[in-house]
């Protein structure tokens, strides 16, 4: 605020929807003081600086080589250093200490590979640290299963449901797995396979390769993953799903063409670990579509039940124009 009886506070901004702001949490008695014609100053500068506050932030040990892009060749950092590092700060705030990988239990580590809050190679951190403390045992104690195309939010609803899916089904079926591994001694399948290049998580796009318990889903419009049709024109899309070895079996294949996030076309198909569906389809009206099947499978291959469906998409593009005039004999 730059006038007025709350000159000089300072407002957390969320949005503004028409002409109204909407704040984020915050004094309240700021927010009393403001009055019609009192001037304020936008202000993004700290967002900003956030998104490339990391490269000043470089660890000092060695156990973070995701940092190393952010090193000179001798190891020293390329960028000014910031004197207080935070991460150990926010980890320990998010779970009451800096995690060791220490532990004599069983556990299932679940992680999203389009998290934006806990980033993937965060997960394998973790990993190599319960590598550190159980080495060879570690495959008797320790699950590690990505899931494709989720985010942070354990929401079952997403914000943009053709790119990405929700990671609940894979964690009620970790919970399922982890009891019967405490309780029963029955080993769950094995983590997903993966590698980490330039602190990116890359996973095989084969199920067999890939393993822990997603389905892997293709899909391809006229043989490829982009086409260009007239309006009104036929165009294929042939759509693959398989779970890995001991991941149960699809139960449900939904389509969504027209980016609505509804997905209210499905296909029936027989409960197997693998499926392949064709559809056809017409688009009436010209623009960009980005076409998206959507696959759910089950341990038990149970179609009814809401719970522990793991999910998985895939996405095309198709660009619908206006159909060319034929020319007539004059012109």
């Amino acid at each position: 605020m730059t006038s007025g009886a709350a000159a000089g506070a300072r407002l957390g901004l969320l949005t503004v929807v028409d002409d109204i702001a909407i704040f984020g949490p915050g004094d309240a008695e700021i927010i009393i003081r403001i009055q019609p014609g009192d001037t304020v100053q936008v202000d993004n500068s700290g967002y900003l600086a956030a998104q490339t506050y990391h490269r000043h932030q470089v660890p000092e040990t060695t156990e973070f080589p995701v940092w190393d892009q952010f090193r000179n060749p001798d190891g020293s950092p390329i960028y000014p250093q910031r004197p207080l590092v935070l991460g150990p700060l926010f980890a320990a705030g998010a779970s009451g200490t800096v995690q060791t990988g220490r532990f004599e239990g069983r556990m299932i580590v679940v992680a999203s590979l389009l998290d934006r809050e806990a980033l993937p190679w965060q997960a394998d951190w973790y990993r190599t640290k319960v590598h550190q403390h159980l080495g060879d045992a570690t495959d008797e104690h320790f699950r590690l299963w990505f899931t494709d195309n989720a985010l942070h939010g354990d929401d079952e609803l997403q914000e943009s449901p053709t790119h990405t899916v929700s990671y609940l089904g894979t964690l009620h079926q970790a919970l399922r797995d982890l009891s019967r591994w405490v309780e029963e001694g029955v080993a769950p399948p094995p983590s997903t396979s993966y590698e980490v290049v330039d602190g990116q998580v890359i996973v095989p796009g084969d199920a067999a390769q890939r393993r822990g318990i997603q389905p892997v889903v293709t899909l391809s419009v006229d043989g490829g993953l982009r086409a260009d049709v007239a309006r009104g024109d036929e165009v294929t899309f042939c759509a693959t799903g398989q779970v890995p070895e001991a991941a149960g079996a699809i139960v449900t294949v939904e389509w969504d063409f027209d980016g609505a996030g509804l997905f209210h076309v499905a296909d029936p198909v027989d409960v197997a670990d693998k499926v392949s569906v064709e559809r056809r389809y017409r688009f009436g009206e010209t623009g960009t579509y980005f076409p998206t099947v959507r696959m759910a499978a089950h341990r038990e291959g149970d179609r009814t039940s809401p719970y522990a469906r793991v999910q998985n998409l895939a996405r095309v593009r198709v660009v619908v124009s206006e159909p060319e005039r034929a020319r007539t004999p004059s012109e």
